[in-house]
């Protein structure tokens, strides 16, 4: 796993299209490719998944 911190903007296509404007985040990169974004406030729970 890898975890990166950095100012970013999130655009997501999948089962829905999201957009997260720039932030502050928290990256996590799994072994298996996924990727979760966090917010820097606002509780345990990815903002999205992928």
């Amino acid at each position: 796993m890898r975890l990166i911190v950095a100012r970013c903007e999130v655009t997501y296509t999948g089962r829905l299209t999201a957009v997260l404007p720039e932030a502050l985040r928290l990256l996590m990169v799994k072994s298996d490719g996924s990727v979760m974004v966090h917010a820097d406030t606002g509780g345990y729970k990815p903002q999205n998944c992928g």
